[in-house]
């Protein structure tokens, strides 16, 4: 009650008012000190805006590239900036995750850029679809160094789609037996499905056991191109299965390779982590031949006297 009282009086209410308005600018005037004032001449989260990369997702076969760019605020040109791969979330080892090259090293009308090569990551799956889907992931960031200001940086996630090679079925076949000169040989067409590689990439087809069969026009180690596209090639041979029984590996082996002018700029991968293989198992066995039949005896005529 007494202090309802209390504001029935006039200089009392023209007294809170006053005060009242003198707390909000001076709440106002510190917020805008915060942002504006002399205590950061580059506050937090406002010189990068944010990373983008055309292409965000590359297939992970160490041979295309991707560029990213970073729109940055409230930095003169000539600031220096560095670019970085910091991280995998996947687990890709740090020689598979790719490298960075051509950056700008300066940001120049609130922008800069920096290139990425695409590492290595061979997917695992049954078919095209499952290897694609079979992803890593590499986390690239950019660190911008104001002259008179804090450091502040940012990153971008870029995804690596599986590559590979998916082989024909495993194959059990019957081959005519060495001694049936009328029957036909066998030779078998074998499409080896690829994701992920460069159309005109060779790839290698060779034998387990020469002595079983052959390959294409008669040799047992063939060079053929991947043909198609790199969303879904392919390559083709021909397997001769000769007369004989046995279990047959036909093995198919891509060599990826790096672009060479990147080979003194950026770690390229060993050779066996740039190696892609697929096998096809053949089981031959031989025909049996069927005992021919004996001739039949012909019956003893009787003699009637």
């Amino acid at each position: 009650m007494r202090l309802r009282n209390l504001f029935k009086h006039k200089s009392v209410r023209v007294t809170s008012v006053l005060l009242f308005m003198f707390l909000l600018l001076g709440f106002q005037y510190a917020c805008l000190d915060g942002l504006n004032g002399d205590s950061s001449g580059n506050p937090i989260n406002t010189a990068i805006i944010g990373l983008s990369a055309n292409p965000q997702s590359l297939f992970g076969n160490a041979g295309k590239d991707s560029v990213i760019q970073v729109n940055t605020n409230l930095v003169p040109d000539g600031t220096p900036i560095d670019f970085e791969i910091t991280f995998s979330p996947t687990g890709l080892r740090p020689e598979l995750r790719g490298c960075l090259f051509a950056s700008t090293g300066t940001v120049e009308g609130n922008l800069a850029f920096v290139n990425y090569l695409a590492g290595v990551h061979k997917g695992v799956g049954a078919t095209l679809e499952e290897i694609a889907l079979d992803t890593a992931t590499v986390n690239i960031s950019a660190t911008i160094h104001p002259v008179d200001g804090d450091e502040e940086s940012d990153f971008i996630t870029m995804t690596l789609r599986g590559i590979g090679i998916v082989a024909p079925d495993d194959q059990d076949i019957t081959v005519p037996n060495p001694m049936d000169t009328m029957a036909e040989d066998i030779f078998l067409t074998l499409i080896y499905n690829t994701i992920g590689i460069e159309p005109g990439t060779i790839a290698e087809v060779s034998l387990s056991d020469p002595a079983l069969g052959s390959l294409n026009e008669g040799v047992n180690v063939v060079d053929v191109p991947v043909l198609g596209s790199t969303e879904a090639g392919q390559f083709i041979v021909q397997y001769n299965a000769f007369r004989v029984g046995g279990t047959q590996i036909i093995t198919a082996r891509i060599q990826l390779e790096a672009p060479p002018e990147f080979a003194a700029i950026c770690p390229i991968p060993s050779p066996d982590d740039l190696l892609i293989e697929a096998v096809v198992v053949i089981t031959q066995s031989v025909e049996s031949l069927e005992p021919s039949p004996s001739p039949s005896s012909s019956p003893t005529p009787t003699m009637t006297p």
